[in-house]
């Protein structure tokens, strides 16, 4: 083969190659339905949410919903969508300091339902979603009709104790060491639901109770993901040690209800996020790569010609 046929032949192959292009996440792709009732605890108790997102193949960002709610202010008319509304707005509030370009998801509450659902809008894939509730209220969460390990989303429920974010040094008494006395009732699907007595136990122990009654769950004692490190520990608090994962979650909902008022909860939900490694390379930049090797083909066989024809 002469060099300009190689040549030739290369650079044909290289109009061959179809250009590559950035697989941009639809919307929509990653949801989390919460669906909300009244509190029961009869003091301001926080309920905050944390959502994470990534623009493909970028930077994440986050935005935190925070609201303090109290069931004493609230009448026995009052319907459970007014706490979801609450919260909705909080989430709102905590997005205002983001560049609009960075806001990769979006809050509703559809038909004015007790539910809110978190979903990613087009270009932007949800990562993580932490609920953290010391309010005592019935939750639950659902994919929208997808099943949790069909769409890759892994799930843990750390119990913290209500102190953690109530307890101010010199401001208030001993921080209590271990629940009070109420009780977890936890349901995946509408299979019949598991209930711990929580009696002065430790939330350690009660977590290892849960991984022993629920099936597909395990006692972790490393986290499902990196905690946020601020110094607002009344909200973002260290981990503790221990949760419960549930990592191949086959069921469309799981609920957690707590009435011990010494307990909360944080529910954390892992999306699969396979977009950080996407890689986009130009056409340009193909042609360049091959003209080079067309250069450096040309430039072997010039000169083994030539030195062939010095030794002739």
């Amino acid at each position: 083969m002469t060099p300009a046929s190689l040549a030739f032949a290369l650079l044909s192959i290289g109009s061959l190659c179809p250009p590559a292009y950035a697989v941009t996440t639809p919307a929509d792709q990653d949801k989390l339905r919460i669906h909300t009732s009244m509190p029961r605890r009869t003091s301001d108790s926080l309920f905050s949410y944390t959502a994470e997102w990534r623009i493909d193949d970028g930077e994440l960002y986050r935005s935190t919903g925070l609201s303090f709610l109290n069931a004493n202010k609230y009448d026995a008319d009052t319907p459970p969508a007014a706490i979801a509304k609450k919260l909705l707005i909080a989430m709102k509030d905590g997005m205002i300091q983001l560049d609009p370009n960075w806001r990769g998801i979006t809050v509703t509450q559809p038909q004015d339902q007790a539910e809110l659902v978190i979903s990613n809008k087009a270009g932007y894939s949800l990562t993580t979603v932490t609920v953290r509730d010391y309010s005592n209220q019935a939750l639950r969460f659902d994919l929208a009709d997808k099943s949790f390990n069909a769409d890759g989303v892994e799930v843990a429920l750390d119990l913290v104790f209500s102190a953690d974010v109530e307890y101010l040094d010199g401001f208030s008494s001993k921080k209590a060491l271990t629940a009070s006395q109420g009780e977890i009732q936890i349901a995946i699907d509408d299979q019949k639901p598991i209930r711990i007595k929580t009696d002065g136990k430790t939330t350690r122990e009660l977590e290892q109770e849960i991984a022993k009654e629920l099936s597909a769950s395990h006692l972790s004692e490393t986290p499902l993901y990196a905690g946020m490190v601020t110094k607002d520990t009344r909200n973002n608090k260290p981990f503790d040690g221990s949760e419960v994962q549930l990592l191949n979650l086959s069921a469309k909902s799981i609920a957690i209800d707590i009435t011990d008022p010494a307990l909360g909860v944080l529910a954390k939900f892992k999306y699969k996020d396979e977009n950080h490694s996407v890689k986009v390379v130009e056409p340009r930049f193909m042609l360049g790569v091959l003209a080079v090797v067309s250069a450096g083909a040309i430039g072997y066989f010039w000169r083994r010609s030539k030195n062939a024809k010095k030794q002739a």
